[in-house]
């Protein structure tokens, strides 16, 4: 009985020096954990996939304070010294431009940063391209800013006609309808990279109001922004042409015939001959040609069969 009782008292202690051992460890992990953890679970586990945690960032570096433990699980020297707690979005690019300082020195010459210095906190910024936590590296396709994915990410502002009317100008909020009338679109729907997105037209981190002469999609500018390289280097047009294939909607194009243009856009006006607005007639051409050519093959193909269907019932 006695080696019995001996056996199960150094089984119990085996069982609580293991519980014990990995109670140690769980202690240690949680202390030498990123301390923000314990209250942002998901934000930090987030924060795991995020391009900065790869290279050693923490949640300091942007937020500030201090993540060293103490004896206790949370430090209590998280929220201190140059801590700002969640940044505003005027300061956002502050904080990002201590390691982007040519980004931010960019974007701070951009239609955005403009709309954010007149008081209007809602236009983007940083985090609003590249994410907030969850930031990737642009090569990674899951990355809000790959660039499979920058139609999309531009377009949570661009298509919400709230956002648009409440900040700067008024901004038509068919962008990204349009786009998808594009060959552009269907070409990078279908898999393409190496074809024009927002920011390959607008740029990324510069972008300007179109009426801005410095602008990439300034009229006068369009030509040499179509024009370089990796875009249509060889192709020859002028401005008012660019601006003709900016944007277009097909169910802006009717078979009216305008004598007085005074009242359209330069980008309209682009695609008049006389009064005859040549994207309608073009397409209604190759319309009927395309049918007229069918309809004849057809036509031919039936009349050869009803041929050698009569020669047949002759012999």
């Amino acid at each position: 009985m006695s080696s019995t009782s001996s056996l199960r008292t150094k089984k119990k202690y085996v069982l609580i020096t293991i519980i014990a051992f990995f109670l140690l460890i769980s202690v240690v992990s949680a202390q030498q954990d990123v301390s923000c953890y314990h209250c942002h679970t998901t934000v930090v586990d987030e924060f795991r996939n995020n391009i900065h945690y790869e290279m050693g960032f923490s949640c300091a570096d942007c937020h500030g304070g201090s993540e060293g433990s103490n004896s206790s699980v949370i430090s209590s020297n998280v929220m201190s010294g140059n801590f700002i707690g969640k940044p505003t979005r005027s300061h956002i690019t502050d904080i990002c431009s201590k390691c982007h300082s040519k980004e931010a020195e960019d974007y701070k010459q951009s239609i955005h940063w403009d709309a954010i210095k007149k008081g209007h906190p809602e236009a983007a910024t940083c985090t609003d391209c590249h994410g907030v936590h969850e930031i990737r590296a642009i090569s990674d396709n899951k990355s809000s800013s790959n660039h499979q994915n920058s139609p999309a990410t531009c377009a949570k502002c661009h298509s919400n006609t709230e956002i648009m009317s409440a900040w700067y100008y008024g901004i038509k909020t068919d962008r990204m309808d349009t786009y998808k009338e594009s060959f552009h679109w269907k070409a990078l729907s279908n898999g393409y990279s190496i074809v024009a997105t927002c920011a390959d037209c607008h740029e990324n981190h510069i972008t300007k109001s179109h009426t801005d002469p410095t602008s990439t999609t300034y009229i006068d500018n369009l030509p040499g922004t179509c024009g370089k390289e990796n875009c249509h280097p060889d192709v020859k047009f002028d401005a008012d042409i660019a601006a003709g294939l900016v944007h277009d909607k097909e169910s802006l194009h009717t078979g009216e015939l305008v004598f007085n243009k005074s009242g359209l856009t330069t980008q309209m006006k682009a695609y008049y001959l006389g009064p005859f607005d040549l994207a309608f007639w073009i397409a209604e051409f190759f319309k009927y040609l395309t049918a007229g050519v069918i309809g004849a093959f057809t036509g031919m193909v039936i009349l050869d069969c009803l041929s050698r269907f009569k020669l047949k019932k002759r012999w």
